[in-house]
């Protein structure tokens, strides 16, 4: 499940095609495989965030993407090599690394990334981040402007009331390359406050319940 925010409307798809609301559209997409990841050593919290795609400029996002304060890091390569993921996997030892569009998966796992964008096959001990993933698409990386993420958030609670929170990845789409370095950084930002700011309903909602 897909959801692009945008001021005034909320649209929502499944493989980025637009379609109303409903129960059948969430059942379509498959929610985050946790036991999957965790036999993976890799811990996520719910609504974790993620940025598909490339990142413009050198391959050298993975510690800036820590700094902004997403979840799942990479390198910001198109078609990611060993280097580059050796690189993210040495510049952010303590996050889960995605490759994008692998140029040779087995020695892109070998090198460290456990999450792999695509949607092929993957070598064993790696994640597929397929297009059928449950997501909610906040940020479009094909749109320069910047998303609110005071809207962005309320998006995400939305959807979240019909699929657990867990099972779904708050994702920035594919594009973000063809934008500036500091623009890019900007979207990326809105993407965490978005994710931030929808737990905070949702563990001020069990708090109060408790």
């Amino acid at each position: 499940m897909t959801i692009r925010s945008r001021p005034g409307a909320a649209r929502r798809a499944c493989r980025s095609h637009p379609v109303a609301v409903s129960a059948p559209d969430l059942a379509a997409c498959l929610p985050m495989r946790r036991h999957e990841l965790e036999r993976l050593g890799i811990q996520l919290p719910a609504l974790a965030t993620i940025a598909l795609g490339g990142l413009p400029g050198p391959p050298d996002w993975a510690q800036r993407l820590v700094t902004i304060g997403v979840d799942v890091v990479s390198s910001g390569a198109l078609h990611d090599t060993p280097d580059t993921v050796a690189a993210a996997v040495a510049a952010a030892p303590y996050r889960a690394v995605k490759a994008t569009a692998p140029t040779d998966p087995a020695a892109v796992a070998a090198a460290g990334a456990r999450i792999f964008e695509t949607a092929g096959p993957v070598p064993g001990g790696v994640y597929r981040f397929g297009p059928d993933e449950a997501m909610v698409v906040v940020v479009d990386g094909a749109d320069p402007d910047v998303e609110d993420p005071n809207i962005a958030a309320r998006v995400v609670v939305e959807v979240a009331r019909a699929v657990p929170p867990s099972a779904l990845w708050v994702v920035a789409s594919p594009g973000l390359d063809r934008l500036s370095v500091a623009r890019a950084e900007q979207k990326l930002t809105s993407l965490y406050e978005c994710a931030y700011r929808a737990r905070l309903v949702f563990a001020k909602e069990q708090f109060t319940s408790d």
